[in-house]
């Protein structure tokens, strides 16, 4: 014997469709009501088989698919008890009476497990946002370590360039007058910079002018003496010039070794020097 008539059917049908559809700021009421009567149809329809069987096999699909369909539309937990609630009462309304148990404990199982669905469906979206956001959140620091590392890498070419200023006089010939503390960084870059002007101009020459060094002690000797080493190999010689009379007295004392560098007392006489490797003449204009 069926659970309902089939005039009670239609009637359960039709009065659950409207009052979900009319449940105002819902996800009931956002989907409409063609779509709340795909999912009462399929309740009702699964209480009328389990009512059969015995069982509620048919209620779990129901209650899984109606929490799938209406929980992006914000679904919540006083929906799912409203739906449960509203089939409840109008199932004992409409129903068999020697049914009564079986509906009542249906319903309670159909919100027992849509409202597990619900959870379980909820904290996995609200972890995938928060996995997004983080991703985002991630992507956006990165794309400001970029540009932040673009601006740092500018600024130290900048202050590289600045710090081993380097000035073709004429041709063959550079100037490199160095300012400040040199040490084996600005060493270092300033053998790279050199090399590589040397290559691309040719040169024969190239001035040191040291005379803004505050200290030119036997580390800054050996350091300049690697890199006349380094400028030899491409066939171009280092004058030294600059060189102040307590500068010349203790790399003499450090027992420095300048072998191999030509060192004049000014740049004029560097220039002098450079001029005539050149085969040049440096002539003053009265």
């Amino acid at each position: 014997m069926p659970l309902f008539e089939p005039t009670a059917r239609t009637e359960l049908l039709s009065s659950l469709t409207a009052r979900l559809a009319k449940r105002r700021m819902s996800a009931f009421s956002l989907l409409g009501e063609d779509v709340c009567r795909v999912h009462v149809e399929a309740a009702v329809d699964a209480l009328e088989r389990d009512s059969v069987t015995g069982k509620a096999e048919a209620m779990r699909a129901a209650a899984v698919a109606m929490v799938t369909t209406f929980l992006p539309e914000s679904l919540g937990y006083s929906d799912l008890c409203f739906f449960t609630r509203l089939l409840r009462e109008r199932a004992l309304e409409l129903g068999r009476e020697d049914q009564r148990g079986a509906i009542e404990q249906w319903c309670y199982e159909h919100l027992a497990v849509s409202t597990t669905h619900f959870m379980v469906q909820r904290d996995d979206a609200l972890q995938r946002q928060a996995a997004k956001r983080d991703i985002e959140r991630y992507e956006s620091q990165l794309a400001e370590l970029r540009v932040a590392l673009d601006e740092k890498t500018q600024l130290l070419e900048l202050i590289r360039e600045a710090s081993t200023p380097i000035a073709p006089v004429v041709p063959g010939i550079l100037v490199v007058p160095l300012v400040g503390t040199f040490d084996r960084f600005r060493a270092g870059l300033l053998t790279e910079r050199l090399l590589d002007e040397i290559a691309k101009t040719r040169a024969r020459v190239a001035i040191l002018d040291i005379s803004g060094v505050p200290v030119f002690d036997t580390d800054a000797a050996q350091l300049i003496v690697r890199l006349a080493r380094s400028v030899r190999l491409l066939g171009a010689q280092v004058i030294l010039v600059g060189m102040s009379p307590h500068n010349a007295r203790t790399i003499v004392e450090l027992g420095v070794d300048l072998d191999g560098i030509v060192t004049c007392r000014a740049l004029q006489d560097g220039l002098r020097s450079a001029l005539a490797t050149q085969r040049l003449e440096l002539v003053s204009i009265a």
